[in-house]
């Protein structure tokens, strides 16, 4: 697997493939113990549950026989192995063990997916599941930041969206949400090709007796007269978010000092940081950057810049490295623990840019993971 998962070192010189996840150092916790670790959490959240699929289910058995017992197979799998990505084939064969649409079955998926949310500081829980056009569904859950600002939240939407985009998938068709998406979230998904149209599933307000009746509307419903990229790029055929680009950036000469002390890990860490703002979607401030986590059990997370048309919205390659850490390690509890894990980052950024992100970066993580490292290297325009 490739993307802004864990990376090997052998694999930093190139693009991250997608979804990729492998140790460079060390041996990866086992994903079975992580799936424990989060049923446990759930258990702990107050938030509604139910059984949730065992480590034997995890080893690709037939379908059940109970549809539940499917769904929650498939969420099961998707979030303690699969980075939080169910596939087209696994999608398909549920669509037609039910006779649904494939796109009937996301509110399902949402309904599990919402157990596995961080909202330590709202207590409300929100899953989001995307529909891609392969047919793979991503999932997303709200993941907030104890002791940081409420703008430092990372919404169940874009954690759906940028799951997509680690997995190289290059445009949605539906998005199921817990609730109606809010407006920071209309206004991030409108940076996707062919917004307008894009249909949001929402439960139905008047659905008075729980039936589990759903809304589905084009978001240009949800985001009426709404502003997006073409209204300050004025040019159709640049990528969009989802979108492949390259930024043509390299390491700023010097930039790298010969530290005694750099390991292999280090290096690698380096690259892919840099692949990651390579891949970085930032045509309104032109700042492209990437960051790389390394955590205690020597995983690579990365992640990259995210920006939007009405900028508040934008996700900092932080904000993107830290739905990889939750999706490919069950990184995150209620208290802010699990985000300890986290040893180093290191952020690849343009020196001088109109977009800094250094300070964030260095102020989210000396709250939630003091101990960390912090390396910013300076990259540069290929001319």
């Amino acid at each position: 697997r490739g993307g802004s998962g864990g990376v090997p070192a052998k694999a930093a010189r190139g693009r991250p493939s997608p979804m990729s996840m492998a140790s460079v150092a060390r041996t990866p916790s086992p994903p079975l113990a992580r799936h424990r670790r989060w049923s446990s959490r759930v258990s702990k959240s107050g938030c509604s549950s139910r059984p949730r699929a065992s480590a034997a289910d995890l080893a690709d058995p037939a379908p059940p026989a109970d549809p539940c017992a499917f769904v929650l197979e498939a969420v099961a799998r998707a979030t303690a192995t699969d980075h939080f990505v169910i596939s087209a084939e696994r999608v398909l064969a549920l669509a037609a063990q039910r006779g649904l649409d494939t796109q009937d079955l996301l509110p399902e998926f949402v309904r599990e997916a919402q157990k596995l949310a961080i909202p330590p500081t709202s207590k409300f829980h929100v899953g989001a599941a995307a529909l891609g056009a392969s047919g793979a569904v991503y999932l997303g859950v709200n993941v907030e930041l104890p002791g940081l600002p409420l703008n430092a939240s990372i919404h169940a939407e874009q954690f759906a969206v940028v799951t997509a985009m680690r997995a190289g998938e290059r445009a949605l068709e539906a998005i199921a949400t817990t609730a109606a998406p809010c407006g920071h979230c209309r206004q991030f998904m409108n940076e996707l090709r062919g917004a307008a149209s894009m249909r949001v599933i929402i439960p139905d307000p008047n659905d008075k007796e729980r039936q589990r009746r759903h809304l589905v509307l084009p978001l240009c419903d949800l985001l009426p007269h709404s502003f997006g990229p073409l209204d300050l790029t004025h040019d159709d055929s640049l990528p969009l978010m989802l979108e492949e680009r390259h930024n043509k950036l390299r390491f700023a000469p010097g930039s790298i000092p010969e530290a005694s002390g750099a390991t292999e890990l280090d290096g690698a860490a380096a690259a892919l940081a840099l692949a990651e703002a390579n891949a970085a979607y930032a045509p309104y401030s032109d700042s492209p950057a990437g960051l790389a986590l390394v955590d205690s059990d020597g995983i690579v997370h990365t992640g990259r810049s995210v920006e939007s048309a009405a900028y508040n919205p934008t996700m900092s390659p932080l904000h993107a490295a830290l739905v990889a850490a939750v999706g490919s390690a069950g990184m995150g509890d209620a208290n802010g623990g699990e985000w300890r894990r986290i040893e180093s980052a290191t952020l690849v950024e343009i020196n001088g840019a109109p977009v800094q992100y250094a300070g964030t970066v260095a102020l989210i993580l000396s709250t939630i993971a003091p101990r960390a490292k912090l390396n910013v290297i300076a990259c540069e325009k290929v001319v």
